[in-house]
């Protein structure tokens, strides 16, 4: 039998799909809710969805983007939409109507795969009002049942036709697949192009994780995050492993969960493991069958992680490489899983380079950049932000800082620039600063990343307001809200008369770093 590094260039995700059928057709693929789904179920519900689609005009190139939470639907558009040769615009599900609305208007989808709820929020009643804002034709198909005659119901999209899809599928292996937005330097996020190339690369992260059939993930990172899609679903499926899904994260139930279905894999962000760990039910249930975890650790959580989650793997990734793109071997010692982020994938180069973009020595740091099938083939209609971050040899310039020791393994240092994460979540403050800006009483406003011991970073807003006005924290805070998705939205909103710029007017973030690290006014501070 094939091994996963055994596929090649010339292959697809739906060939992948179809390898495992083949050898492991009657295995359970996706635990929903109740419900199991072997692969066989899993292929036959694709072919429908992709005739179904078809049925509604998608063609090769076309793009359709999903915004649901992780349900068995997730995965049945995602390929069935692949194998209509359609590309893929996963929309996160916590973007407010303005965001989501830029990406679908941005991408060109021409058709919206959508909750009819979720959280208490009518994503059927958003989508219905991105497509007024658009005008122009967006086919809205909703999962869950609707009676209206404005969209097309799931369900009539998986029906069974006779005018099924041959299993010559039209999508070759140099097709776009995917388009995943990332935060951008403007404060636009930018939609950045994957191809079936990345496909070699991805699964030599199948060996170095020794992935087979007998594995198991309970998957409550979202799809539409690079992560769970690219190193979830699309890996794991691809060696016949067991995909339990989650609509949301929540700390006992997914341990819950992990005990009952006997997970061997874990992947998470660190807020997940710090919720897991500080669980008080946690010793109530047996861990025993988990062999392998998986995030970007800071040295102490990855230690405590691997207490109770089996053998701890540092790893680096990010939207432009296709999920992980570094990670170590499963023999490693466990300060170099721990402490680095491994070696490049299969068919990844690295290089660490100077300001001038010459190689520096082991032990030195400097830019991170990677070369290969695995970096996206740049951002969707962005052509000069793309023509930024690749130079004339096609290596990319990730926007990290790291260095590598004598036997090549790489440790991450941090970012250029000032993007942070929030749980997981990656935040442009352009993006934030924006938003602010469009309230009457704002003058300026400056947003930076300040350290917060469960999600990593928070939003903390500093504020310079027109003359003579006033404005209650709370009201920036349910304007940013309004616009922006919820991670991004600041928890600390403070004023300030001048913000502190250099002489050619650009904020001195530093300073407002430092003066963020004493305690906030009380007035000034919004928790949520």
């Amino acid at each position: 039998m094939q091994s996963p590094t055994d596929i090649g260039s010339n292959h697809t995700i739906i060939d992948l799909l179809d390898r495992t059928v083949a050898r492991f057709g009657d295995r359970v693929a996706i635990v929903d809710g109740p419900t199991r789904y072997t692969y066989r179920d899993l292929r036959d519900r694709v072919d429908r969805a992709a005739a179904g689609l078809r049925a509604l005009g998608v063609g090769k190139g076309d793009r359709v983007a999903i915004w649901l939470p992780n349900r068995v639907e997730w995965a049945v558009a995602f390929f069935g939409a692949v194998h209509a040769g359609a590309v893929v615009v996963p929309i996160n599900t916590v973007l407010s109507v303005p965001e989501a609305q830029y990406q679908i208007e941005q991408s060109g989808a021409r058709v919206l795969v959508v909750a009819d709820e979720f959280r208490s929020r009518s994503y059927l009643d958003d989508a219905l009002r991105i497509r007024r804002l658009l005008r122009r034709d967006l086919t809205v198909v909703v999962v869950g049942g609707s009676t209206s005659r404005e969209v097309v119901d799931w369900a009539d999209v998986e029906r069974d036709r006779p005018e099924r899809l041959s299993p010559s599928s039209p999508v070759e292996p140099a097709d776009p697949v995917v388009i995943l937005y990332t935060s951008g330097t403007t404060g636009l996020p930018k939609g950045a192009v994957h191809t079936h190339r990345f496909l070699p690369s991805l699964l030599s992260a199948a060996q170095r994780l020794r992935l087979t059939e007998q594995d198991c993930v309970v998957l409550y990172l979202p799809l539409f995050h690079v992560y769970a899609l690219m190193a979830g679903l699309v890996l794991l499926t691809s060696v016949g492993a067991k995909l339990v899904l989650m609509e949301r994260f929540q700390s006992t139930q997914s341990l819950e969960l992990m005990a009952a279905e006997r997970a061997t894999v874990v992947y998470g962000v660190p807020t997940t493991y710090i919720d897991q760990l500080n669980d008080p039910a946690i010793d109530s249930f047996d861990l025993s069958s988990v062999r392998v975890s998986i995030t970007p650790f800071a040295y102490d959580l990855a230690q405590k992680v691997s207490a109770r989650f089996g053998r701890c793997l540092n790893c680096f990734g990010m939207t432009e490489t296709a999920s992980m793109a570094l990670l170590p071997q499963l023999d490693d010692p466990s300060e170099t899983a721990l402490r680095t982020v491994g070696t490049p994938l299969d068919g990844l180069e690295v290089k660490v380079v100077d300001d001038l973009g010459a190689p520096v020595m082991a032990g030195t740091p400097g830019s991170l950049r990677l070369r290969g099938p695995l970096i996206t083939t740049g951002y969707h209609n962005k052509l000069e932000e793309t023509a930024k971050v690749f130079d004339e040899d096609g290596w990319f310039n990730t926007g990290d800082i790291a260095w590598t020791d004598a036997d090549g393994n790489v440790t991450f240092v941090g970012r250029h620039g000032d993007a942070f994460r929030v749980g997981g979540e990656s935040v442009d403050p352009v993006e934030v600063e924006t938003a602010l800006h469009t309230h009457p009483v704002v003058d300026r406003a400056a947003v930076v990343g300040i350290p917060n011991e469960r999600l990593g970073f928070v939003p903390c807003a500093w504020v310079q307001l027109h003359k003579g006005m006033t404005v209650a924290p709370e009201e920036l805070v349910r304007h940013a809200a309004d616009r922006l998705a919820s991670f991004k939205v600041p928890r600390i909103v403070k004023f300030i008369d001048q913000l502190p710029t250099t002489p050619s007017g650009k904020v001195q973030k530093y300073r407002l770093l430092e003066a963020s690290a004493t305690s906030p006014d009380e007035k000034e501070q919004v928790g949520r």
